[in-house]
Protein backbone atom coordinates (compact mmCIF):
# COMPACT_ATOMS: atom_id res chain seq x y z
CA UNK A 1 0.00 0.00 0.00
CA UNK A 2 1.33 3.42 -0.92
CA UNK A 3 2.32 5.67 1.96
CA UNK A 4 2.17 8.81 -0.18
CA UNK A 5 0.44 11.63 1.64
CA UNK A 6 -2.57 13.31 0.09
CA UNK A 7 -1.98 16.92 -0.91
CA UNK A 8 -4.73 19.04 0.67
CA UNK A 9 -5.49 22.71 0.03
CA UNK A 10 -7.45 24.99 2.37
CA UNK A 11 -9.30 28.14 1.34
CA UNK A 12 -10.79 30.27 4.10
CA UNK A 13 -9.47 28.01 6.85
CA UNK A 14 -6.04 29.37 7.81
CA UNK A 15 -4.93 26.45 9.97
CA UNK A 16 -1.30 27.38 9.41
CA UNK A 17 -1.95 30.56 11.40
CA UNK A 18 -3.01 31.06 15.02
CA UNK A 19 -6.80 31.45 14.81
CA UNK A 20 -9.66 31.26 17.29
CA UNK A 21 -11.81 28.79 15.37
CA UNK A 22 -12.64 25.28 16.58
CA UNK A 23 -13.41 23.99 13.09
CA UNK A 24 -10.03 25.12 11.76
CA UNK A 25 -8.23 23.64 14.76
CA UNK A 26 -10.03 20.30 14.35
CA UNK A 27 -9.02 20.08 10.70
CA UNK A 28 -5.42 20.83 11.65
CA UNK A 29 -5.52 17.98 14.19
CA UNK A 30 -6.78 15.65 11.46
CA UNK A 31 -3.51 16.14 9.59
CA UNK A 32 -1.53 15.15 12.67
CA UNK A 33 -3.68 12.21 13.77
CA UNK A 34 -4.38 10.71 10.35
CA UNK A 35 -0.85 11.02 9.08
CA UNK A 36 -1.87 10.78 5.42
CA UNK A 37 -2.68 14.44 4.72
CA UNK A 38 -0.23 17.21 3.90
CA UNK A 39 -1.39 20.81 3.60
CA UNK A 40 0.05 22.50 0.51
CA UNK A 41 -1.97 25.74 0.61
CA UNK A 42 -3.67 27.75 3.35
CA UNK A 43 -5.21 30.98 2.07
CA UNK A 44 -7.94 33.45 2.96
CA UNK A 45 -11.17 33.09 1.00
CA UNK A 46 -11.13 35.17 -2.20
CA UNK A 47 -11.88 34.77 -5.88
CA UNK A 48 -8.15 34.94 -6.65
CA UNK A 49 -7.46 32.17 -4.13
CA UNK A 50 -9.91 29.88 -5.94
CA UNK A 51 -8.35 30.77 -9.29
CA UNK A 52 -4.93 29.86 -7.90
CA UNK A 53 -6.36 26.63 -6.47
CA UNK A 54 -7.08 25.45 -10.05
CA UNK A 55 -3.36 25.61 -10.88
CA UNK A 56 -2.26 23.35 -8.01
CA UNK A 57 -1.52 19.65 -8.05
CA UNK A 58 -3.83 18.59 -5.21
CA UNK A 59 -5.79 15.53 -4.17
CA UNK A 60 -8.53 17.53 -2.47
CA UNK A 61 -9.50 20.76 -0.72
CA UNK A 62 -11.67 22.04 2.11
CA UNK A 63 -12.94 25.54 1.37
CA UNK A 64 -15.24 28.34 2.45
CA UNK A 65 -17.29 29.57 -0.49
CA UNK A 66 -18.54 33.01 0.54
CA UNK A 67 -20.30 34.26 -2.63
CA UNK A 68 -21.35 33.29 -6.16
CA UNK A 69 -18.10 34.55 -7.71
CA UNK A 70 -16.09 32.15 -5.56
CA UNK A 71 -18.58 29.39 -6.37
CA UNK A 72 -18.05 29.86 -10.12
CA UNK A 73 -14.29 29.41 -9.68
CA UNK A 74 -14.72 26.49 -7.24
CA UNK A 75 -16.79 24.57 -9.79
CA UNK A 76 -13.89 24.78 -12.24
CA UNK A 77 -11.55 22.91 -9.88
CA UNK A 78 -10.86 19.41 -11.25
CA UNK A 79 -10.24 17.62 -7.93
CA UNK A 80 -12.67 16.94 -5.03
CA UNK A 81 -13.49 19.74 -2.62
CA UNK A 82 -15.81 20.17 0.36
CA UNK A 83 -17.36 23.50 1.31
CA UNK A 84 -17.83 24.39 5.01
CA UNK A 85 -19.39 27.82 4.56
CA UNK A 86 -23.09 28.56 4.98
CA UNK A 87 -23.25 31.81 3.04
CA UNK A 88 -24.93 30.26 -0.01
CA UNK A 89 -28.20 28.42 0.51
CA UNK A 90 -27.70 26.19 -2.54
CA UNK A 91 -23.96 25.99 -3.22
CA UNK A 92 -24.19 23.08 -5.65
CA UNK A 93 -20.96 21.49 -4.36
CA UNK A 94 -20.38 19.03 -1.51
CA UNK A 95 -21.08 21.02 1.66
CA UNK A 96 -20.99 20.37 5.40
CA UNK A 97 -22.77 23.14 7.29
CA UNK A 98 -24.72 23.80 10.46
CA UNK A 99 -28.40 22.90 10.83
CA UNK A 100 -29.90 26.33 11.36
CA UNK A 101 -33.45 25.09 11.79
CA UNK A 102 -32.23 22.94 14.68
CA UNK A 103 -30.42 25.98 16.13
CA UNK A 104 -33.65 28.00 16.18
CA UNK A 105 -35.66 25.16 17.70
CA UNK A 106 -33.06 24.48 20.36
CA UNK A 107 -33.14 28.06 21.62
CA UNK A 108 -36.92 27.91 22.04
CA UNK A 109 -36.87 24.43 23.61
CA UNK A 110 -34.34 25.59 26.19
CA UNK A 111 -36.65 28.43 27.21
CA UNK A 112 -39.81 26.33 27.11
CA UNK A 113 -38.16 23.91 29.54
CA UNK A 114 -37.79 26.83 31.91
CA UNK A 115 -41.49 27.60 31.67
CA UNK A 116 -41.38 30.63 29.38
CA UNK A 117 -44.39 31.06 27.11
CA UNK A 118 -44.04 34.75 26.16
CA UNK A 119 -41.28 35.44 23.63
CA UNK A 120 -39.71 38.39 21.91
CA UNK A 121 -37.39 37.97 18.93
CA UNK A 122 -34.90 40.47 17.51
CA UNK A 123 -34.56 39.88 13.77
CA UNK A 124 -31.49 41.20 11.95
CA UNK A 125 -30.69 41.39 8.26
CA UNK A 126 -28.39 38.67 7.04
CA UNK A 127 -28.09 35.53 4.98
CA UNK A 128 -30.68 32.84 4.37
CA UNK A 129 -29.58 31.12 7.58
CA UNK A 130 -31.02 33.99 9.65
CA UNK A 131 -34.39 33.31 8.04
CA UNK A 132 -34.00 29.58 8.73
CA UNK A 133 -33.41 30.22 12.44
CA UNK A 134 -36.40 32.57 12.58
CA UNK A 135 -38.83 30.21 10.81
CA UNK A 136 -37.87 27.33 13.09
CA UNK A 137 -38.21 29.56 16.15
CA UNK A 138 -41.68 30.77 15.09
CA UNK A 139 -42.85 27.21 14.44
CA UNK A 140 -41.51 25.87 17.74
CA UNK A 141 -43.25 28.62 19.69
CA UNK A 142 -46.52 28.04 17.82
CA UNK A 143 -46.31 24.27 18.39
CA UNK A 144 -46.23 24.88 22.15
CA UNK A 145 -48.93 27.55 22.22
CA UNK A 146 -46.53 30.39 23.04
CA UNK A 147 -46.90 34.06 22.16
CA UNK A 148 -44.33 35.88 20.02
CA UNK A 149 -43.57 39.55 19.39
CA UNK A 150 -40.95 40.45 16.79
CA UNK A 151 -38.63 43.44 16.50
CA UNK A 152 -36.77 44.08 13.22
CA UNK A 153 -33.42 45.73 13.87
CA UNK A 154 -32.54 48.16 11.09
CA UNK A 155 -28.83 47.45 10.91
CA UNK A 156 -27.21 46.42 7.66
CA UNK A 157 -23.73 45.35 8.82
CA UNK A 158 -22.67 43.69 12.08
CA UNK A 159 -20.34 46.07 13.91
CA UNK A 160 -19.49 45.72 17.59
CA UNK A 161 -17.82 49.13 17.59
CA UNK A 162 -20.38 51.30 15.80
CA UNK A 163 -23.27 52.04 18.21
CA UNK A 164 -26.94 51.83 17.28
CA UNK A 165 -28.55 55.05 16.09
CA UNK A 166 -30.49 56.98 18.71
CA UNK A 167 -33.76 56.55 16.83
CA UNK A 168 -33.14 52.81 16.72
CA UNK A 169 -32.46 52.73 20.45
CA UNK A 170 -35.68 54.61 21.24
CA UNK A 171 -37.69 52.30 18.99
CA UNK A 172 -36.28 49.21 20.71
CA UNK A 173 -36.91 50.58 24.23
CA UNK A 174 -40.54 51.32 23.32
CA UNK A 175 -40.96 47.83 21.89
CA UNK A 176 -39.34 45.90 24.73
CA UNK A 177 -41.62 47.65 27.22
CA UNK A 178 -44.57 45.92 25.52
CA UNK A 179 -43.26 42.48 26.60
CA UNK A 180 -45.19 41.12 29.56
CA UNK A 181 -42.94 39.83 32.34
CA UNK A 182 -41.52 37.26 32.65
CA UNK A 183 -40.55 37.03 29.00
CA UNK A 184 -37.77 35.51 26.92
CA UNK A 185 -35.86 37.47 24.30
CA UNK A 186 -34.21 35.54 21.44
CA UNK A 187 -31.53 37.27 19.38
CA UNK A 188 -30.97 35.81 15.92
CA UNK A 189 -27.40 37.11 16.07
CA UNK A 190 -25.37 38.57 18.93
CA UNK A 191 -23.49 41.50 17.35
CA UNK A 192 -25.77 44.05 19.05
CA UNK A 193 -26.32 42.01 22.22
CA UNK A 194 -24.28 44.31 24.54
CA UNK A 195 -26.22 47.39 23.42
CA UNK A 196 -29.59 45.64 23.54
CA UNK A 197 -28.90 44.35 27.03
CA UNK A 198 -28.24 47.89 28.23
CA UNK A 199 -31.38 49.15 26.50
CA UNK A 200 -33.46 46.48 28.26
CA UNK A 201 -32.13 47.86 31.53
CA UNK A 202 -33.01 51.39 30.44
CA UNK A 203 -36.54 50.14 29.72
CA UNK A 204 -36.78 48.86 33.30
CA UNK A 205 -36.13 45.19 32.55
CA UNK A 206 -33.35 43.45 34.45
CA UNK A 207 -31.73 40.42 32.81
CA UNK A 208 -32.50 37.71 33.87
CA UNK A 209 -34.96 38.76 36.61
CA UNK A 210 -37.58 40.23 34.26
CA UNK A 211 -36.34 39.15 30.88
CA UNK A 212 -34.07 36.26 29.93
CA UNK A 213 -31.95 36.52 26.80
CA UNK A 214 -30.40 33.94 24.46
CA UNK A 215 -28.72 34.16 21.06
CA UNK A 216 -28.74 31.75 18.10
CA UNK A 217 -25.60 33.32 16.62
CA UNK A 218 -22.55 33.36 18.89
CA UNK A 219 -19.26 35.24 18.37
CA UNK A 220 -16.48 34.94 20.94
CA UNK A 221 -15.45 38.58 20.55
CA UNK A 222 -18.93 39.79 21.60
CA UNK A 223 -19.33 37.75 24.79
CA UNK A 224 -16.92 39.79 26.98
CA UNK A 225 -18.82 42.98 26.11
CA UNK A 226 -22.13 41.77 27.55
CA UNK A 227 -22.96 43.12 31.03
CA UNK A 228 -24.66 39.81 31.85
CA UNK A 229 -23.01 36.69 30.36
CA UNK A 230 -25.14 35.69 27.36
CA UNK A 231 -26.55 32.18 26.88
CA UNK A 232 -26.15 30.82 23.35
CA UNK A 233 -26.91 27.87 21.12
CA UNK A 234 -23.47 26.45 20.36
CA UNK A 235 -22.73 25.16 16.86
CA UNK A 236 -20.77 21.90 16.80
CA UNK A 237 -17.66 22.96 14.92
CA UNK A 238 -15.73 19.87 15.99
CA UNK A 239 -18.34 17.59 14.41
CA UNK A 240 -18.49 19.81 11.32
CA UNK A 241 -14.72 19.41 10.85
CA UNK A 242 -14.91 15.65 11.41
CA UNK A 243 -17.68 15.22 8.85
CA UNK A 244 -15.95 17.52 6.33
CA UNK A 245 -12.76 15.48 6.60
CA UNK A 246 -14.68 12.19 6.24
CA UNK A 247 -16.61 13.54 3.26
CA UNK A 248 -13.42 14.63 1.49
CA UNK A 249 -11.78 11.27 2.17
CA UNK A 250 -14.73 9.52 0.50
CA UNK A 251 -14.69 11.86 -2.49
CA UNK A 252 -10.94 11.40 -2.97
CA UNK A 253 -11.28 7.63 -2.68
CA UNK A 254 -13.93 7.18 -5.39
CA UNK A 255 -12.97 10.17 -7.52
CA UNK A 256 -16.58 11.13 -8.19
CA UNK A 257 -18.13 14.56 -7.79
CA UNK A 258 -21.25 14.58 -5.64
CA UNK A 259 -23.72 17.28 -4.67
CA UNK A 260 -23.61 16.20 -1.01
CA UNK A 261 -25.30 18.28 1.69
CA UNK A 262 -24.70 17.42 5.36
CA UNK A 263 -26.41 19.48 8.05
CA UNK A 264 -24.60 19.38 11.39
CA UNK A 265 -26.87 19.56 14.49
CA UNK A 266 -25.94 22.08 17.18
CA UNK A 267 -23.86 20.92 20.12
CA UNK A 268 -26.32 22.31 22.67
CA UNK A 269 -27.14 25.40 24.69
CA UNK A 270 -24.34 26.99 26.65
CA UNK A 271 -26.30 28.39 29.57
CA UNK A 272 -24.93 31.51 31.17
CA UNK A 273 -26.39 34.05 33.58
CA UNK A 274 -28.77 35.62 31.03
CA UNK A 275 -31.14 32.60 31.23
CA UNK A 276 -30.34 31.41 34.75
CA UNK A 277 -33.91 31.49 36.05
CA UNK A 278 -37.27 29.75 35.69
CA UNK A 279 -40.58 31.28 34.60
CA UNK A 280 -42.76 28.98 36.67
CA UNK A 281 -44.95 30.53 39.34
CA UNK A 282 -46.15 27.14 40.63
CA UNK A 283 -43.26 26.33 42.97
CA UNK A 284 -43.97 22.58 43.14
CA UNK A 285 -43.93 22.34 39.35
CA UNK A 286 -40.75 24.44 39.27
CA UNK A 287 -39.21 22.04 41.80
CA UNK A 288 -40.20 19.08 39.63
CA UNK A 289 -38.66 20.66 36.52
CA UNK A 290 -35.45 21.47 38.35
CA UNK A 291 -35.24 17.90 39.68
CA UNK A 292 -35.75 16.41 36.20
CA UNK A 293 -33.16 18.76 34.69
CA UNK A 294 -30.65 17.77 37.38
CA UNK A 295 -31.34 14.02 37.48
CA UNK A 296 -33.16 13.18 34.22
CA UNK A 297 -30.23 11.16 32.87
CA UNK A 298 -30.34 8.93 35.94
CA UNK A 299 -32.77 5.98 36.20
CA UNK A 300 -35.62 8.01 37.71
CA UNK A 301 -39.34 7.91 36.91
CA UNK A 302 -42.43 10.03 37.55
CA UNK A 303 -42.94 8.46 40.98
CA UNK A 304 -39.43 9.52 41.98
CA UNK A 305 -40.17 13.11 40.91
CA UNK A 306 -43.45 13.35 42.82
CA UNK A 307 -41.79 11.77 45.87
CA UNK A 308 -39.02 14.36 45.80
CA UNK A 309 -41.48 17.24 45.48
CA UNK A 310 -43.65 15.71 48.21
CA UNK A 311 -46.91 16.24 46.33
CA UNK A 312 -49.25 13.42 45.37
CA UNK A 313 -48.52 12.03 41.94
CA UNK A 314 -52.03 12.72 40.60
CA UNK A 315 -51.97 16.34 41.81
CA UNK A 316 -48.45 17.02 40.54
CA UNK A 317 -49.13 15.45 37.15
CA UNK A 318 -52.27 17.58 36.71
CA UNK A 319 -50.48 20.81 37.69
CA UNK A 320 -47.37 19.94 35.66
CA UNK A 321 -49.37 19.44 32.47
CA UNK A 322 -51.31 22.65 33.06
CA UNK A 323 -48.11 24.71 33.48
CA UNK A 324 -45.71 22.98 31.07
CA UNK A 325 -48.11 21.81 28.36
CA UNK A 326 -46.79 18.22 28.54
CA UNK A 327 -46.93 15.42 31.08
CA UNK A 328 -43.98 14.73 33.38
CA UNK A 329 -43.37 11.47 31.51
CA UNK A 330 -43.30 13.32 28.15
CA UNK A 331 -40.99 15.99 29.54
CA UNK A 332 -38.59 13.38 30.92
CA UNK A 333 -38.67 11.37 27.68
CA UNK A 334 -38.03 14.48 25.54
CA UNK A 335 -34.87 15.25 27.49
CA UNK A 336 -33.66 11.66 27.24
CA UNK A 337 -34.28 11.48 23.49
CA UNK A 338 -32.46 14.77 22.97
CA UNK A 339 -29.49 13.44 24.96
CA UNK A 340 -29.54 10.18 22.96
CA UNK A 341 -29.38 12.17 19.71
CA UNK A 342 -26.37 14.10 20.98
CA UNK A 343 -24.55 10.88 21.89
CA UNK A 344 -25.45 9.16 18.61
CA UNK A 345 -23.87 12.00 16.64
CA UNK A 346 -20.89 12.74 18.87
CA UNK A 347 -19.46 9.21 19.12
CA UNK A 348 -20.48 6.49 16.66
CA UNK A 349 -18.48 3.91 18.62
CA UNK A 350 -20.89 4.03 21.58
CA UNK A 351 -23.17 1.00 21.85
CA UNK A 352 -26.92 1.52 22.18
CA UNK A 353 -26.72 -0.14 25.61
CA UNK A 354 -24.19 2.49 26.75
CA UNK A 355 -26.27 5.31 25.29
CA UNK A 356 -29.38 3.98 27.04
CA UNK A 357 -27.59 3.95 30.39
CA UNK A 358 -26.22 7.47 29.87
CA UNK A 359 -29.78 8.66 29.22
CA UNK A 360 -31.20 7.09 32.38
CA UNK A 361 -32.87 4.16 30.58
CA UNK A 362 -32.57 0.53 31.62
CA UNK A 363 -31.34 -0.98 28.35
CA UNK A 364 -31.25 -0.64 24.56
CA UNK A 365 -34.73 -2.16 24.27
CA UNK A 366 -36.19 0.63 26.39
CA UNK A 367 -34.15 3.21 24.44
CA UNK A 368 -35.63 1.89 21.19
CA UNK A 369 -39.15 2.14 22.58
CA UNK A 370 -38.76 5.72 23.81
CA UNK A 371 -36.91 6.83 20.65
CA UNK A 372 -39.43 5.30 18.24
CA UNK A 373 -42.31 6.85 20.17
CA UNK A 374 -40.74 10.33 19.92
CA UNK A 375 -38.99 10.25 16.54
CA UNK A 376 -40.75 7.54 14.55
CA UNK A 377 -37.63 5.46 13.89
CA UNK A 378 -35.01 3.50 15.81
CA UNK A 379 -31.88 5.23 17.14
CA UNK A 380 -29.73 3.27 14.66
CA UNK A 381 -31.88 4.32 11.70
CA UNK A 382 -31.89 7.95 12.84
CA UNK A 383 -28.09 7.91 13.25
CA UNK A 384 -27.60 6.41 9.79
CA UNK A 385 -29.87 9.04 8.25
CA UNK A 386 -28.08 11.95 9.95
CA UNK A 387 -24.57 10.70 9.26
CA UNK A 388 -25.27 10.07 5.61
Amino acid sequence: MSSKKKRIALIGLPVLQSVNNLCNAAIARRAEEGGDWRFVLSAEASVDAFKFLRTLDCDGAIVRIMNTAMLREAKKVDFPLVNVSSWLEKPGVPTVRHDYEAVGRMAVEHLLEKGFRRFGCVVVSGGWFIEQRYKALVQAIADHGGALQTFHLDTTMPDIVQPLAQAEKRRFVEWVRTLQRPAALVLLDDWDAPALMELCREAGYEVPRDLVMITTGCHSEVQPLCRVPLSAVQEDQELQAKLAVSCLDVLMADGQARDTMINVPPLGVVERASTATMAIEDREVAHAVEFIRAHGFEPINVADVSGRVQVSRVTLERRFRHVMGVTMHEYLSERRVRRAKELLLSDQSLSLQTIAQQCGLADRRRLNQVFISAVGMTPAAWQADKMG
